[in-house]
């Protein structure tokens, strides 16, 4: 049975009418947990008026994969929710872990988080709130800034020692509910994590939705008896994201469009052709009409020429493993260079939506392919979309080739004919099959089986041995695609005994609250230095023994580091043995090909499309110098690197 809203009013004796205006009544509420469109718990939360003020009790409870997150959560407030203790406690079958414990008094805040403590000064307007969960933390939040006049920024704790965190009305969302219009104000949440965070408020002031991507992948709570209108809510939270990436695709205007001629640089065309020195590649209608040495490309007359000299031009780059579930990604992708990107598994109709906003013009970013995921059903089951027998799994290839994906992702739990069965209709519809190796299947009979590129590093074993070389080989005759992630395996891998700084030094360039929330989470803690360092040795000798074979390499991310990832990525395959030059077409031409694309994207050649980078230094000489982005052309509109990073919220 769905627990029922219930409202019991309170006396409120002595608030000022302001307080009283947002906080008549005391709230017993349950809301629907969804991750990647799938629902996967409850939180069921009490926000009540007590002697001394108010207080939300929270139970924050769902499943991701198999894994169970439980969290219990209790934040005592004054009349005014003005903070005086939050506790945010792990749950298991036998133990409970206080994760974060915040005590304010007198401008003073005592804080314990992920087992470290620190005093720190607050200002009066100040709030106490745990990143992530539990959801219903935001309604507390919201009605603390309601109470103290909506200031432009309140103080949170636990923070950098304090985040700077913004609240704004952002408009009235009408969607019908029991079949009847329902208004619902939309406000938006800028500073808990990195990223905006919605939240939604009916008539009542009560919690009617909350839409975050605060841990990487997109998360949605809905109040229980909304959940029949669920695709509804979607659609109008899908709607508010592609608003406001617009809204940020505004604050950066091309600093050259149209006929263009940039002079004097080394092209590295992509095409695995030697570098060409002093070159000029020309623009017009954003497709390349000409590139080659400055000494036989003619300059239209009316071609603005743009003097590139000691620079190096190199196409767009690609990740080929994206998960776009928060719309930031898109403006720090074009930043970092990133023109074209295949998303790998996402929530609908937001991807969509996304994807359609940057292709019509209307937000400016990277070319978005996609690829459709597909689980298998039960408990442990990812995502929104789940295929038990063969039909329900052509079905869900059709769905999905009618939305425009080029690709279906297969996942973990699928078994052996139903993954015969959407690699056969994904075939018949011109669409390709990548993903997880399915655990009902081996690689070589997955592959068989219609798989036509692998996500993830799934050749596992001595590269060096006759059993692992038999599979390497019989992946080339396949010409299957391997999507390595090199990059996030690091992140994940690494001790934490070495800053992420040590092989990322980008930290300085990012949101502060990227780097509390997400940053300071990787690693293994349980491992060394020297053994993290011997396993990414390992993986790197695998992707050496695939590329000397001739398997195709793509580069993907996998998230990570926004945008740095793709460098890195980079970085690992040269370490691992490529040359600079087949790293460079790792993330350019291959991808293109494998996605069927290479028509028109993927290396710079008259007839294809303006997608490609300005380097301050050249990246043959040495890898890293990919990061040196000064100026980024997507589909021929020249950006300002420094101005596409100050766009996107970080720091150049």
């Amino acid at each position: 049975m769905v627990p029922v809203n219930r409202f019991v009013l309170a006396a409120l004796a002595g608030l000022p009418a302001s307080v009283a205006a947002q906080s008549p009544r005391t709230t017993v509420d349950s809301l629907r947990l969804y991750y990647v469109g799938r629902p996967v718990g409850w939180e069921r939360y009490t926000l009540e008026t007590i002697a001394s003020g108010m207080q939300l009790t929270a139970d924050f409870d769902y499943i991701d994969r198999g894994r169970r997150n439980h969290l219990q959560a209790t934040t005592s407030m004054a009349a005014d929710y003005a903070p005086r203790h939050l506790e945010v406690a792990r749950v298991a079958d036998t133990t409970r872990t206080v994760a974060t414990r915040v005590d304010v008094e007198n401008g003073k805040a005592s804080v314990l988080r992920n087992g470290q403590t620190a005093n720190v000064d607050v200002p009066t307007v100040a709030f106490a709130l745990a990143p992530y969960q539990p959801v219903s933390q935001h309604l507390a939040l919201l009605r603390y800034w309601k109470a103290h006049g909506s200031p432009a920024t309140i103080a949170v704790v636990p923070g950098g020692p304090t985040n700077r965190v913004s609240i704004a009305k952002l408009g009235v969302d009408s969607v019908t509910v029991g079949g009847r219009r329902t208004a619902l104000t939309r406000y938006g949440v800028d500073g808990v994590v990195w990223g905006r965070e919605y939240v939604w408020l009916d008539a009542s002031e009560q919690f009617a939705m909350f839409a975050s991507a605060a841990g990487g992948l997109s998360f949605k709570a809905v109040r229980a008896e909304l959940v029949p209108d669920y695709e509804s809510l979607m659609a109008v939270a899908s709607r508010a994201a592609t608003r406001d990436l617009a809204t940020i695709s505004a604050r950066t205007h091309p600093t050259a469009e149209g006929k263009v001629a940039l002079v004097g640089a080394t092209l590295i065309d992509g095409s695995g052709r030697d570098a060409i020195a002093d070159a000029t590649v020309i623009v017009d209608g954003g497709r390349i009409v000409a590139a080659g040495r400055a000494a036989s490309t003619k300059i239209p007359t009316d071609a603005r020429r743009i003097d590139v000299r000691g620079k190096t031009i190199v196409p767009g780059l690609w990740d080929m493993h994206a998960h776009l579930h928060q719309l930031e990604w898109i403006p720090v992708y074009l930043a970092a260079g990133v023109t074209s990107v295949r998303d790998m598994g996402n929530e609908l109709p937001f991807v969509t939506d996304l994807r359609n906003a940057v292709e019509s013009g209307r937000a400016s970013g990277p070319h978005i392919y996609l690829a459709g995921l597909v689980d298998g059903d039960g408990p442990n089951a990812f995502g929104a979309l789940s295929a038990t027998t063969p039909e329900q799994g052509r079905d869900i290839v059709r769905r999905y080739h009618t939305l425009g994906f080029e690709q279906m992702k297969l996942y973990s739990l699928l078994s052996p004919s139903v993954v015969a069965a959407i690699c056969d209709e994904a075939h018949k519809l011109g669409m390709t099959v990548t993903g997880h190796i399915p655990n009902s299947l081996t690689l070589v009979a997955a592959v068989d089986s219609g798989m036509d590129q692998v996500a993830h590093l799934s050749v596992r074993g001595d590269p060096q041995s006759d059993s692992v070389r038999r599979v390497i080989e019989h992946l080339r005759a396949r010409g299957t695609v391997m999507d390595p992630t090199a990059s996030w395996a690091e992140i994940g891998g690494h001790s934490t005994a070495e800053s992420v700084q040590s092989f990322q030094p980008v930290l300085q360039h990012l949101p502060p609250e990227l780097v509390q929330t997400r940053v300071a989470g990787w690693g293994t803690a349980n491992v060394d230095t020297a053994t993290a360092h011997a396993r990414l040795a390992r993986s790197l000798a695998m992707i050496h023994a695939l590329y000397a074979a001739g398997v195709p390499i793509v580069a993907g991310t996998d998230e990570g580091v926004p945008g740095f990832s793709v460098y890195r990525e980079m970085e690992l395959y040269v370490m691992a043995g490529m040359t600079p030059m087949d790293a460079i077409r790792s993330a350019t031409a291959v991808p293109a090909k494998a996605m069927r694309v290479e028509q028109d994207v993927g290396t710079i050649e008259p007839g294809k499309r303006a997608d490609l980078l300005v380097l301050d230094a050249n990246p043959l000489t040495d890898i890293a110098n990919i990061r040196a982005v000064r100026s980024v052309m997507k589909g021929g509109r020249l950006y300002d690197g420094a101005a596409l990073w100050r766009g996107a919220g970080f720091t150049p």
